[in-house]
Order: structure tokens, then sequence, then C-alpha cells
């Protein structure tokens, strides 16, 4: 059995299994929510988590049910591309979707999180071996596990697809999960370990792993972003309990300070902050601080104060303090000095969660290699300017159109623009950037200001009205020529499903099938497309069809000499004037009438056992599935067609269902502002998509000079196939995809897993 079908067997088993699977799993689930009710003294919490079993009980059957549809869907939907994000990629939650979740359902998608590092954990082993046989059935010549759609991230999807389907409380699907996280890496495990097994029953050769020495994301050149400095008073476990995915999310609404502190707490980290930093004399230490009585005393001491009743005069007090002018400048201040001056002089936390949150922003920016090492030490530069506004200006998170998130916006997404300092564009751009931008990290930040001044000479300096009006001349062009063709060439379908009904179209050679249903539809698409009569036939050229049918049949024609005789002129006329509707090239044209008269010569002959001619035109009349271009069309559009050697008709080999699987999710999901890479006769070059037509079969990029290139779906496809087309970014906006990043890093803080 080829591989191709024994994958496809073995996802359908795995999707069919999912019943089986989670009705083990619930069982046990229900089994150890009842034991820890048991155990529970309040009689509140019994009760709702016998409620959490009672409506386990009721959705059971169609969980199971509709698990293996859900299934299906997620193991076709899986691209599985290597993520920076890490295991959580595949369901990595985005800073737009935190933004309109309450706490509960942040809860549970910190549970959820939870469920799949705790699989993970549990089916390791069996996954491992698992991987080196499914990679071999898809192809890969190494173990490639992101890939496997059979991962603990698929199933933990499909749980978490589920859940939404189910009208329950959030609490409780919340329970559900905490106590299904053993038994489904449990069952996941030992799925695994059958698969395993059943795969190397079939004789299937596992392939190995490869050792991949990984590159600095963000060396770019020798002369590139230097790693960054760790924080010097934040430990590792302090920063998790600062930046959690619920405290994220308040401050991206800007509530985190609505529920403050209780003054204990408050007290406790001021006075921690003075005692470690020695704040009183206003220096900043990048050492570790020296070891005290501290934790020994500090309760003591919050106890005698409570007693006091002192607590919220102190805290005022210490609040009250004079701190440093946060928009000081100091050219010779790194970005690691200044965030721990602003950090310890910080008196909320929204401030101190404000410095984290740039401060990872702008590492997940530095470390981007899509950007070009200049662009990214601009950016590196400004982050000193941006701490300090943050801690002034929380308006930074709340309003996408701020002026220093802008600036950040127009300068990595102009940056995209350029794959390689060679450009003759970049260097204009990189002066620019030095010009306007370079000296907000050494100006007086006391306000925005200074970033509205530096994103209006920035866009003053790129805007050029004469380029731009040109550039969206250029575009819009192209997307009324592609428009008009795309409408076009789906009306040519229905035409040709109609055309392959008539009956006579089976009594003639391949050669006039293929123009009938190719360049002929085409041409009664058109005419109708341009027809203000409402006639239903514009042109009578759906007449000539059967005139043509009947023509191309030796065995009719030889009945009748006569009629054919008188035909042929008008069928020939009537040929060149529909042809030359859509500019059809002159050259295919008198392609097919040579076969045309051939046929017409074999009325004049008697009848042979010679077979009639059915190939030989086909590769030069037929656009194959490509939608069909006037040449005036393509060039307006920059239409790029099928080479030769990867035409549809040709011989060269079709790569497998599974090769095919990625390419085609890959291009459904691309979205109008993103950027790929196309290998040329000159090299790669970037280009922006900047159209999808409405039945997604045509795309238009355009270069950063407003250059526009166009294909089909299915070129698109086979460029990716190829490695000739690459995604550079699937985001219109890095900003937005470094700020998901650090949602990312927040969700793995609040299930205390390090990032």
């Amino acid at each position: 059995m080829p591989r191709s079908a024994i994958y496809q067997s073995l996802l359908e088993q795995a999707a069919r299994a999912g019943t089986t699977m989670l009705s083990q799993v619930l069982a046990t689930t229900r089994q150890s929510i009842r034991e820890d009710a048991q155990r529970m003294r309040s009689l509140l919490e019994r009760d709702q988590l016998e409620l959490s079993v009672k409506l386990l009980d009721s959705h059971a059957m169609r969980m199971c049910e509709r698990l293996p549809v859900i299934l299906t869907g997620i193991f076709r939907r899986t691209v599985g591309t290597e993520s920076k994000l890490g295991l959580l990629s595949g369901q990595a939650l985005r800073l737009d979707q935190l933004e309109l979740m309450d706490e509960d359902q942040v809860q549970e998608r910190v549970e959820m999180a939870r469920v799949l590092q705790h699989v993970l954990l549990k089916s390791e082993a069996a996954l491992t071996e698992l991987n080196t046989y499914v990679c071999a059935l898809m192809g890969f010549d190494h173990v490639v596990p992101e890939r496997n759609p059979l991962r603990p991230e698929s199933y933990v999807a499909a749980l978490q697809q589920l859940m939404t389907e189910l009208t329950v409380p959030a609490l409780v699907r919340k329970v559900w999960l905490h106590h299904m996280a053993a038994a489904l890496g449990e069952a996941l495990s030992a799925a695994y370990l059958e698969w395993s097994g059943q795969l190397q029953m079939r004789r299937v050769q596992g392939v190995g792993f490869s050792v991949v020495r990984m590159p600095l994301a963000a060396s770019g050149s020798g002369k590139g972003v230097q790693v960054r400095s760790e924080r010097a008073i934040w430990t590792p476990q302090y920063r998790q309990t600062v930046l959690t995915l619920d405290r994220l999310r308040r401050l991206m609404a800007g509530n985190l300070d609505a529920s403050p502190d209780t003054p204990l707490e408050a007290f406790a980290r001021q006075f921690a902050r003075d005692f470690e930093s020695g704040a009183d004399d206003g220096a900043t230490s990048t050492a570790c601080p020296p070891e005290t009585g501290f934790e020994a005393t500090l309760p003591a001491a919050l106890d005698a104060l409570q007693e006091m009743q002192q607590v919220d005069v102190v805290v005022q007090r210490m609040q009250q303090r004079p701190v440093p002018p946060v928009g000081r400048a100091d050219a010779g201040m790194s970005a690691a000095l200044v965030r721990e001056e602003l950090t310890q002089s910080a008196t909320a936390m929204s401030q101190v969660l404000s410095l984290e949150v740039v401060s990872l922003m702008v590492d997940n920016l530095v470390q981007d290699a899509r950007l070009l090492a200049p662009v990214r030490k601009i950016i590196e530069r400004l982050e000193p300017a941006l701490l300090r506004l943050v801690i002034i200006d929380p308006r930074f998170f709340l309003d996408r159109q701020h002026p220093a998130r802008r600036l950040l916006q127009e300068i990595s997404a102009r940056g995209l623009a350029f794959g390689t300092t060679e450009d003759p564009d970049f260097n204009a751009f990189l002066l620019s950037l030095q010009r306007h931008v370079s000296p907000l990290a050494v100006m007086q930040i006391d306000g925005v200001q200074p970033f509205v001044g530096a994103l209006q000479h920035l866009l003053q300096e790129w805007d050029d009205p004469g380029a731009r009006a040109t550039i969206t001349s250029q575009i819009d062009s192209a997307v009324a020529v592609l428009g008009y063709a795309e409408q076009r060439n789906l009306l040519a379908e229905q035409m040709t499903i109609k055309l392959r009904a008539i009956p006579a179209i089976r009594q003639v050679p391949l050669a006039m099938v293929d123009f009938l249903c190719g360049p002929w539809s085409q041409v009664m698409a058109e005419a109708q497309l341009k027809d203000t009569s409402k006639s239903d036939d514009p042109g009578q050229y759906k007449e000539l069809v059967n005139e043509l049918l009947w023509s191309a049949q030796p065995d009719l024609t030889r009945k009748d000499v006569a009629r054919l005789t008188r035909l042929v002129s008008r069928l020939l006329a009537k040929l060149r004037e529909g042809l030359g509707l859509i500019d059809y090239p002159s050259i295919k044209t008198s392609a097919f009438f040579d076969v045309l008269m051939k046929l017409h010569q074999q009325a004049f002959r008697p009848a042979t056992k010679e077979v009639p001619p059915k190939a030989g035109l086909a590769e030069s009349l037929l656009t194959g599935e490509d939608p069909w271009l006037a040449p005036a069309e393509a060039k307006a559009s920059g239409f790029m067609a099928f080479p030769d050697e990867v035409r549809p008709h040709a011989a060269a080999p079709q790569p497998n269902q599974v090769d095919l699987l990625e390419p085609d999710l890959v291009a459904k999901s691309l979205k109008a502002g993103a950027w790929v890479e196309l290998e040329g006769k000159t090299g790669w070059q970037r280009l922006q998509l900047s159209w999808i037509s409405p039945h997604n079969t045509m795309y238009l990029f355009t270069s950063a000079r407003g250059k526009t290139q166009s294909m089909t779906q299915r070129l698109l496809e086979r460029l990716l196939s190829q490695g000739k087309l690459r995604v550079v970014s699937d985001q219109a906006s890095m900003l937005d995809g470094a700020l998901d990043a650090v949602v990312h890093t927040a969700t793995l803080n609040s299930i205390d897993v390090k990032a």
C-alpha cells in the first residue's frame, strides 16, 4: 500500500478512535471530580463539584459523538509550521483575542494551556516513536515533530473547540479540564504506542532525527544586534508573578490598578524595593542585592504595623517619596539600566508590568531576523525612550493609534519590504530612521510629543504623492483586470459543464474537446459579459458549437460533403471573430485551424481504420485548470503563467496528497498585507499581498516600488511546494506579532512553566 494511503488510513483511524478515547477520559474525569468533592469541607465547593459531574454526564454522549468530526477537521487544517512561540503555537492566543476576553475566559485559557503541558509530559516518550513513522509517511527524511497532525496540540485544540460548543458555565469547564489532563495524557500515550506498533507491523520504516545547529535569531551579521542582558533585580520566579495573562489583559483594558493591592502587599513591595535598592540616595545598582535579614523580619514588622493600624499611613508616606524623573535622558545609559531605574521607582503594578511588556515586545522585534540588522538596531535604541514613555502614558497599550505604537508599526512594516541591504532603496530608508528616530534615545521624554514629531517627519519624508498615486493606480488597474478575468473564468466554467453534457462531444477528437472547453468557453463568456441586449446567445457563438462538433466528425461529414463545403468559410470567419474577442494568440489559433483542416480533409477521403488525431494540440491550446487572461490583461497585472515544465498536462511528476497539504492550506490562509519572498531570475524579491480575488482564484502582489505580479492559486501552491515562494510574514503588523508573543509568555507564566 502506498505511503499516502497508509497515512490517510492512520488519520481516519485516529479520528474514529476519538469516541472511545474521550469516553474513557470522561469516565476517569468523573471519578476524579467525585473524589475531589469528598475531600472538600465546604458544602458550597462540594455542591459545585457535584453539579460539574451532573453536567458532564448530560453532555458526555454529545461530546463523544462530536470529537471525531472535530479531529478530522483539525487533522486536515494542521499545517504545523515551526514557530518561535513554542509548543503552544498551534493554539496561541493573540492580543486582539485577549482584549475581548473576561476573567473567566482567561482562566479557562490558562487551564487549557496547563492541560496541554500535562499531556505533553505524559505522552512524550510514546510520541517520540510515533513521530518517526508519521514523518516517514509524510515524505520527510528526518523527524519534524511539529508536522505530525496527531501530536497532543491537535487533541487539546479539539477539546477546546468542543468546550466552546457546549452551553456550560466557564467555571464548570475549568473543573472538567483540570481533572481531564492526566487521563487524556495517559490515553494518548497508549494510543501512540498502539499506532506505532501497527505501523511497524506494516513495515513502515521510521526516519531518524536530525541535529540542527540553531543560529542566533537576531545575528544578521557580525555587526548585528547583541544578546540582550538579563534583568539584574528580577529573578525568573519574580517575573513570573508579575507578567500573567490576567494582569496583561487588565493592563490592555486600562484597569490593572482599579483593584489595588492590599496595604500589606503594597507595603511589602515598596519596603522590599527600598531596602534592597537603597533608593534614598538615588543610586541604581545592577548587582545582586546584599544578603539581609529582611525575609525573617518582614512578617513581624507587618504584624506590628497592622496591630498599630499604621499600615495605610506608612504605605501612603512611602508612595509620596520623591522618585527620579522618568523623562531623564542619558546617552550613556543602556536600555537595561533605564529599565532597572524605572522599575525601582515605579509606584504601581501597572507601571511595573508596562515596563516588562515593552521590554519583551522590543526583544521580540529585535530578535526577528525578518527585519534587516540595521533596522533592528534602530528599534533596540528606541527602547529607553519607550520605557520612559509608558511610565507616564498608559495609553500606549489602550490606543492602537497611539503615536509611539504607530511609529513602531511603520518602522517594522516598511522594514519588511527589504530582504537585503543591497536593495537600492534601503539606504534611503535607513537614513530616514537615523535622522528622525535615533534622536529619541537621548531626548527628554515627558510626554508623547517627541514620538508625534518623529512619526510626522517620517511619514512626510516617505510620502511621495506622485509615486503613491502611481502605485495606487497600478494596483487598481490590476485589480480591475483580474476581477474581470475571474468573473469571465467562472462563467466559462459553467459553460464548460454544459458543453461536456452534449452527447456529440464524446464523438470528437480530444483536441476539439480541449478547444471548446478552453478558449471557446472563454469566447462565449466574454460575449455574454459584454452583451447589453440580454440575448441568450450574443454573437451566436453558442450556435457555432453544434456546427463545429459536426464538422469534426469525418464519419458524418463524408455523408454530406456539400454542407461541409458551405460551412467551412463561415466557420473559420466566426472562429476568428470569437477568438479575436478574447485576444487569443495567433500562433495558437493557427495551430487549432491546422487540426480542424485535417479533420475536414478526411471528409474527402475514403474511410479508413486510422485513428483520428486526439493529441498533439492539447498543450498548445489548453490553459489547464488555470484561469485565462488575455495578453493585455496579463501585462497589466504582471500575470505569471504556469511554466511549461510544470503545466498540469506536462509529464512532470505530481506531488502526492500529503505533499500538497501544506501549500494548499498556506495559500488559503494568506490575507492581504502578508509579505512573501519570490525567487526570480535575478534572485529573491519581497512582495506584499495586495489583493485576493473574491473567489480566491487570483492573487496580486506588489513590490515596494509598486510593481505588480499576479498568479493563480494553483501556481501559488506549486511555488510554495517547490520552495520558490516563501511566506515572510502572514500578519499585516509585525508589532501585533511581537505583542502576541508577549501574550504567549504571559500564558506560560500563568501555568508556572518557564518560557
